[in-house]
């Protein structure tokens, strides 16, 4: 078995593979963070550095958030090697990218699947279906825009779908979330303009899902988030297409993955954070938006500071250390 079933395992083996995800968990994280510090000062420099960067941010970034979660979302706990393994395929994939070697994130997707397999009952079954066809749009993905629409896209939604169901108080719609699975794939392979195939598969998710909505800043930030890739079709007309997908991402982070998860990554309490964060993300993705060259370093400094003080503020929170391991 590549798991461990949560209440029914070894306790000292169960508390090694916690660390061990942990250790993968943030390791990710710290490369994302560093991939985005990166790709954020090659702006205006080299473009398509740039965007491989930011690319494999964004990968990292999701990997680390979705994997720290796997246990509430499974119900297990990936076998240490497992979760090495996992790290080393996602480097190869990495890897694979860079280099312009295709379908090096098979590996990667594959083992990822295989380990999903336990969570494909009760309430976490529907979102966690989401996440595999992510995955499985991983495995062929070779442009940035479809890695960037694959993994990372799948997950951000499902976990809005969690959390969006969980503060109507409403159970997820088995009919809801599988079709919207299949719809996200069909789009995502098929042949029609990136720009119209973006904006659908978001379209497609507020028609099925809906929005959940109050005052709470992770409420309007991630409405913003949703909104901004079905602008995407305004590449047709000259706008920078895939910048709608990314920046739309970007803004679901600081709304929800940031402020909610990060901390647990590093092992910290969770910071009170002021109620503008996803606002000054949504200004920053803005002035990226209007497509000016001057403003381009603008909107990547704002993303650099933003970045730097969500870590310091993390890191400068109380940690919860989880102690020595249990005796054998």
């Amino acid at each position: 078995m590549l798991w461990y079933p949560i209440g029914k395992s070894p306790p000292r083996r169960y508390f090694i593979a916690n660390i061990a995800l942990i250790n993968v968990s943030k390791a990710f994280m710290v490369a994302s963070f560093a991939l985005f510090l990166s790709g954020l000062a090659s702006v205006g420099y080299n473009v398509g550095l740039h965007v491989d960067l930011m690319t494999l941010g964004l990968l990292s970034f999701y990997f680390s958030v979705m994997y720290l979660q796997h246990p509430a979302f499974t119900n297990t706990m990936p076998k240490p090697a497992v979760s090495y393994a996992l790290a080393a395929a996602f480097i190869l994939g990495a890897l694979g990218y860079a280099f312009k070697t295709p379908f090096l994130w098979l590996p990667f997707s594959a083992l990822y699947i295989a380990i999903y397999a336990p969570g494909f009952r009760g309430q976490n079954a529907l979102p966690n279906a989401l996440v595999v066809a992510g995955l499985i749009a991983l495995a062929l993905a070779a442009e940035p825009w479809r890695l960037a629409l694959s993994f990372p896209a799948a997950s951000a939604l499902s976990l809005i779908m969690r959390v969006d169901n969980s503060k109507r108080r409403k159970r997820i719609e088995t009919w809801r979330a599988l079709a919207f699975s299949a719809i996200y794939l069909a789009l995502y392979f098929s042949p029609i303009q990136p720009a119209i195939a973006i904006a659908a598969i978001f379209a497609a998710f507020l028609a099925l899902n809906g929005v959940y909505v109050s005052r709470e800043p992770y409420s309007w930030g991630t409405i913003i988030g949703r909104a901004l890739p079905l602008l995407s079709p305004l590449g047709l007309l000259g706008a920078p297409t895939f910048h709608f997908l990314y920046l739309g991402i970007s803004v679901i982070m600081f709304s929800l993955c940031v402020p909610w998860f990060n901390p647990s990554v590093f092992l910290r309490r969770v910071p009170s954070w002021p109620p503008y964060l996803p606002g000054i993300a949504a200004a920053a993705a803005a002035l990226r938006l209007v497509d000016l060259r001057p403003l381009l370093p603008l909107s990547a400094l704002i993303y650099i500071g933003l970045g730097i003080y969500v870590a310091v503020k993390i890191l400068r929170e109380p940690s919860f250390p989880l102690g020595k391991p249990p005796p054998q």
